[in-house]
């Protein structure tokens, strides 16, 4: 396991102005491809507070999985085309939840790479909005 910086871009509509942070995680090779372990820190819509939240890619050819444990916890499992339904968990209870991803790229490897996700997030059988995750990575000290 090393450490890497993240930059992670984040945008859930095209009207949206993209949101932007850098972090640092953990890489590790595994039998499938990487995981990616690293804490993304957002304030609340209020801006009273910030919110951390682990995170966990697992990163193969044609197939990501992110999982966030904890109280607002979910899993989503994206693979171009295909449609994933699951929960996200809530103090106050479980709300259905599916992404219909239109876009899964990765390319990992040890020194450096990048994931790049589009998808349609529905939450308790409504859509939301197209949402876009893109994620480069690169050795700590790298440039």
């Amino acid at each position: 396991t090393e450490i890497y910086t993240l930059s992670l871009t984040r945008r859930s509509s095209d009207l949206e102005a993209p949101m932007q942070l850098f972090c640092r995680g953990e890489l590790k090779k595994t039998a499938s491809g990487y995981l990616i372990r690293y804490q993304e820190s957002m304030p609340t819509e209020d801006d009273s507070e910030m919110v951390t939240s682990d995170v966990i890619l697992s990163l193969s050819e044609h197939r990501v999985t992110m999982s966030r444990p904890g109280e607002y916890g979910t899993t989503m499992v994206f693979v171009k085309d295909q449609r994933f339904e699951g929960a996200y968990h809530t103090p106050f209870g479980d709300m259905a939840m599916a992404v219909f991803p239109t876009q899964v790229k990765c390319r990992a490897a040890d020194d450096a790479g990048m994931v790049h996700l589009e998808y349609q997030l529905d939450v308790q059988g409504r859509f939301t909005a197209m949402h876009t995750i893109h994620i480069d990575y690169c050795a700590t000290g790298a440039q």
